[in-house]
């Protein structure tokens, strides 16, 4: 108190003397002008104060800017929403299946009870929940972005929220590089508190409110049936609802604090539950230091914004994983415990015997639940109606992905809808998917390495989740600091950093939608995540980033309606119609290697040149071909006659019944009848595409001539002396065909 009045003192201007005062109020390490300005200049620009170095305000504002831009697209509360619900009533099924399956073993009558009497009540709570969530929407965007909290960010400390001190310090006390940090600092506030820019974290932070209340109010309902349960004991025919409501009431309305506003800490077990379906539970062990490595580096938390939600979203995964959740640390504690001292099970939300009936249940439920996804899902798998991440092979995904293959998709028949967001069982689908693809890979280099596929796709598909895969992207740049996937991935923070960057994306898929052949540059990545400014490239002087081209039958892929890409510009779960044609079905099936199919040909690479691929692709699929005499207007249309043949259904079964034959499983795929017809036949196709796209009409005749002109030399005449040469020294071979049957 002596420090800050003698500071009042030496200071005259009123303004700043407020500052004094706010700061007084939250540091007990000011003493001295020195201090003050060497305190005020760390929250503002970060830096060391007193031994401690601290991100400033500045940073922490640019990246709530990064963060907004990053969650501005509209499918970001869906995927919360569908998210938090999916978690909090499978929580519930759980239970109930648990407590009804432990009833006959346990004689715990009250625990199967009490826990249809939470999972009804979650479906009773509906028309109230709407009314709470209306509320919370109008609450949240008149609240500043500072007060806004959700599983994506905590609001500021007390002592970082001194934003008008901070200016008024700036303003007659700092330098001219404190007054240029705090602008920034000020302007980057601002855009986060702009009511567009940052319509995601209130909108998120309403439906978490509105979760809560839900919670809260089936807890109450699960608490009011165990309560009337225990003054009415085995004569169920005196319990009434004027019973049950009475001690509903006592328990919710316990649970809110003086101000009026819910507080689940009140009870251990609900807050425990509703911080792990909303995956804001606290990190620990190694989870939260590489949370405080990406904090204390600002360089590199672009690339891990999201670790508290990222790590719980694969714990509760892990729970929910038949056999596997039984190596949990959670679920042994659980289940290994005795006597009445819950003082071990505290961190779990555990203190009386009720609620480790409850966990217990829950635990047993997960096993029942889970089996039967798994085996439903294995089903599907086995019935074609489920893929995964694809091959480990990176060049041979993208071309199943050219065949028209679709990752991570559940099928209906024909119309497949994107799963990712369907956790916890997302990663447990795509799981069974990956291990069933990369063990039916053949030859030499997939015996020797099927096992290690499998593991590397199950990891990629961890890290895959849309706020794990930034994670990805810093070990690809510390292996190759100046790579292509270094490139995309700056490209990604320069986007991200300026507002609106995920709505920016979703506009521009919907007025562009059809899939584009990129280059690993910078500008291209940028470009293709706003891809509605594509149709103001010819002004600029460029073209317009060419489309992606199905290999079979040339039509564009992502080639939607308006009605589809408006649904998947705002649904969480895409949806799309595959082609299921025999033939493209035999050429995935088939192992045939897809891998060189359009990034080269004639001795000329295509891998730095999207344009000619794109162009490539399409003559591919588009132009007719010959098979056995007959004439087919594209590759589709040929693979779809050969799949009916006789003697290429019998070589497609001779390769399955190898595949898991360790005699057998090393032969070359390319040694199978089918595979030798489905090479002749996109042989064919590329000749000619090639022929077609070399013409001087074609457009890519330019590109083409530029492409062989840097690598044969500066002329066509010195272009044909080079093959002439070429030709004398190394002759042309030609394969035979592997014999018919």
């Amino acid at each position: 108190i002596v420090h800050m009045v003698n500071m009042l003192n030496e200071q005259g201007n009123d303004e700043l003397a407020g500052a004094i005062l706010d700061v007084f109020k939250v540091s007990n390490d000011v003493h001295n002008w020195k201090d003050f300005d060497a305190w005020m200049k760390s929250k503002i620009s970060g830096g060391e104060f007193k031994g401690k170095v601290k991100t400033g305000m500045l940073i922490k504002e640019l990246q709530g800017v990064m963060v907004n831009s990053i969650l501005s697209g509209p499918k970001t509360p869906l995927r919360a929403l569908i998210g938090t619900t999916t978690n909090s009533y499978l929580n519930a099924i759980n239970e109930a299946v648990g407590a009804t399956i432990r009833a006959p073993f346990t004689g715990d009558i009250v625990s199967r009870k009490a826990s249809v009497a939470k999972l009804k009540g979650m479906f009773e709570v509906l028309p109230e929940a709407w009314t709470v969530f209306k509320t919370n929407w109008d609450s949240t965007f008149n609240a500043d972005i500072a007060n806004i909290k959700t599983r994506y960010n905590e609001p500021a400390a007390k002592a970082e929220n001194l934003w008008h001190a901070q200016g008024k310090w700036a303003e007659t006390r700092g330098t001219d590089g404190d007054k240029a940090a705090y602008n920034m600092y000020n302007t980057a506030r601002g855009l986060n508190n702009n009511k567009l820019l940052s319509w995601s974290p209130r909108v998120l932070q309403a439906v978490d409110e509105t979760f809560k209340h839900i919670l809260a109010r089936s807890r109450s309902k699960e608490i009011a049936m165990r309560q009337a349960l225990d003054e009415v004991g085995d004569d169920f025919t005196k319990l009434t609802p004027e019973i049950l409501g009475r001690y509903e009431d006592i328990h919710f309305k316990h649970l809110f604090d003086g101000e009026g506003n819910l507080d689940l800490a009140k009870d251990s077990f609900l807050n425990k539950q509703f911080k792990e379906v909303t995956l804001t539970t606290e990190l620990d062990g190694v989870a939260r230091q590489l949370d405080k490595v990406f904090n204390d580096i600002p360089l590199i938390k672009p690339f891990y914004l999201f670790a508290r939600t990222g790590i719980n979203g694969l714990n509760f995964t892990y729970k929910n994983t038949p056999l596997l959740s039984f190596l949990h640390k959670e679920s042994i504690d659980i289940l290994r415990h005795t006597g009445d001292d819950f003082t071990d099970l505290a961190r779990y939300g555990i203190e009386n015997a009720a609620d480790l009936a409850n966990a217990r249940s829950l635990f047993a439920g997960r096993q029942v639940v889970g089996t039967t996804v798994v085996s439903t899902v294995s089903g599907l798998y086995m019935a074609d109606q489920l893929t995964g991440n694809g091959p480990a092979d990176k060049q041979l995904r993208q071309n199943w992905i050219n065949a028209g293959w679709k990752p991570n998709h559940l099928y209906i028949g024909d119309v497949g809808f994107d799963y990712t967001s369907l956790e916890p069982f997302n990663i447990i689908f795509s799981t069974i998917a990956d291990i069933g693809d990369n063990m039916e890979l053949m030859g030499s280099e997939w015996a020797e390495k099927r096992l290690q596929a499998a593991a590397f796709v199950i990891g990629r598909g961890l890290q895959g989740k849309t706020y794990m895969s930034g994670l990805d992207q810093l070990m690809q740049i510390a292996q190759n600091p100046i790579g292509p996937a270094s490139t995309k991935a700056f490209a990604n923070v320069l986007n991200n950093s300026v507002p609106l960057a995920g709505m920016r994306n979703e506009f521009g898929k919907w007025i562009n939608p059809h899939m584009k052949e990129l280059n690993s540059d910078m500008f291209t990545s940028i470009r293709n995540r706003n891809l509605a400014t594509e149709a103001f490239a010819p002004l600029t002087g460029q073209k317009p980033l060419p489309r992606k081209s199905d290999l079979l039958n040339g039509k564009p892929i992502k080639n939607w309606n308006i009605i589809g890409r408006s649904f998947n510009a705002v649904s969480p779960i895409q949806m799309d119609v595959r082609s299921n044609s025999p033939g493209r079905k035999l050429l995935l099936d088939s192992n045939y290697d897809l891998k060189s199919t359009t990034y080269a040909y004639g001795g000329y690479s295509f891998v730095q040149d999207a344009g000619i691929r794109a162009h490539f692709q399409n003559a591919i699929g588009t132009v007719p071909v010959v098979y056995r005499g007959k004439k087919f207007k594209n590759v589709e249309a040929a693979l779809d006659h050969l799949a009916a043949q006789p003697d290429i259904q019998n070589s497609m079964k001779e390769m399955k019944s190898n595949v898991n034959n360790p005699a057998k499983m090393d032969i070359n795929p390319s040694t199978y009848p089918h595979n030798t017809s489905i090479h002749n036949i996109m042989n064919q196709a590329r000749s000619k595409a090639w022929a077609i796209i070399t013409q001087p009409t074609h457009p890519a005749y330019a590109d083409i001539e530029k492409l062989k002109t840097k690598k044969d030399g500066n002329t066509t005449r010195t272009r044909q002396n080079r093959n002439e040469i070429l030709e004398l020294s190394f002759p042309r071979k030609t394969i035979d065909n592997f014999p018919k049957n």
